[in-house]
C-alpha cells in the first residue's frame, strides 16, 4: 500500500486576504452596522463621561472604563468571527458574545499579550537602566521582537478557533501555518496600518484641554475608528483561519455571508 503524499502547505494570499477583509466588512454592512453603532456609541459615551464628569486627576475610573472597553471589543470580535465563519448574525446586543467562547477568547488574548511582553522585556529592561544605547542590545531586541511577532501572528489563529468553538490545538495551528510566518505578519500589519496612521493623526489633534469641544470631537473620531479596526482585523483572521487551518477554498473570500 502506497501512502498518499502529504498535502502541500497552503500559502496565504496576502493581497487577496487584506483586500477582502476591508471589502467583506463593507459588503456586510447591513449586518455589522447595528453592533458597530452600539460599540461606538458606548465607547464614545464612556470616554466623554470620564473626561467631563470624573476628570483627568482621577485615573482609576478611566482605567476601569478602558478595561471594560477592551472586554467589549473582544466580545464584538467573537461575534464577527462567528458571522464570517458560521454565518451567525444575532441582532443588536446579542451580536456580542459573553459565553464560554468569549471566555476562551479572552484567555488566549491574555496569553498572546504575555508572550509579546516577555519578548519585549529584555529590550525594555535595558532601556530602563539608562545610559547610552547599546547597539548589540538594540539589535538583539529588534530581532527578538520581529521573531516574536511572526510567532504570535501565526498563533493568533487560535482566536477565531476559540470564537467558533473549534477544538484546534496550538500545535495544529502551528503546523497549518507552516511557511506563512512572513505572510501572516504582513497581512496583520497591512490590515492594521491604515488604522494606526489614522489614530496617530487624530491623536495629534488632541488639545491640552481635554474638556474642550475639539477634544470631544477627537474622542468621537477615535471611538468611530476603533470598532472598524476590530471588524476588519477580525475578518482578516477569520479568512486566514478558514484558508490555512480549515483548508477551505476561496468561497468564503469571494462571497461574504449575509
Amino acid at each position: 500500500m502506497i501512502d498518499a503524499p502529504p498535502r502541500p502547505a497552503r500559502k496565504l494570499p496576502v493581497d487577496i486576504v487584506v483586500k477582502r477583509a476591508f471589502l467583506y466588512a463593507w459588503e456586510s454592512r447591513e449586518v455589522l452596522l447595528p453592533p458597530y453603532l452600539i460599540y461606538a456609541a458606548l465607547t464614545i459615551l464612556a470616554d466623554l463621561i470620564i473626561v467631563h464628569f470624573v476628570g483627568p486627576k482621577n485615573p482609576q475610573p478611566e482605567q476601569i472604563v478602558t478595561f471594560l472597553e477592551e472586554l467589549f471589543a473582544l466580545a464584538f470580535a467573537v461575534g464577527v468571527h462567528r458571522f464570517v465563519l458560521l454565518g451567525e448574525a444575532r441582532p443588536g446586543f446579542a451580536f456580542f458574545r459573553w459565553d464560554r467562547h468569549f471566555v476562551r477568547y479572552v484567555l488566549i488574548t491574555v496569553l498572546l499579550l504575555i508572550l509579546m511582553l516577555a519578548a519585549a522585556l529584555p529590550t525594555a529592561s535595558a532601556a530602563l537602566m539608562g545610559g547610552p544605547p547599546n547597539g548589540a542590545i538594540v539589535l538583539l531586541g529588534t530581532v527578538t521582537l520581529f521573531v516574536a511577532m511572526m510567532v504570535l501572528t501565526r498563533l493568533s489563529l487560535l482566536l477565531p478557533s476559540a470564537a467558533v468553538g473549534d477544538e484546534t490545538r496550538a500545535r495544529q495551528i502551528w503546523e497549518a501555518t507552516q511557511g506563512n510566518s512572513l505572510r501572516m505578519l504582513a497581512a496583520t500589519l497591512l490590515t492594521s496600518l491604515p488604522f494606526l496612521i489614522a489614530e496617530v493623526a487624530t491623536l495629534n489633534l488632541l488639545p491640552d484641554d481635554e474638556t474642550s469641544l475639539k477634544a470631544a470631537l477627537v474622542k468621537i473620531v477615535l471611538g468611530l475608528l476603533a470598532p472598524v479596526q476590530t471588524i476588519v482585523l477580525s475578518v482578516m483572521l477569520a479568512l486566514s483561519y478558514d484558508l490555512l487551518v480549515r483548508g477551505n477554498g476561496p468561497v468564503i473570500i469571494d462571497r461574504p455571508r449575509r
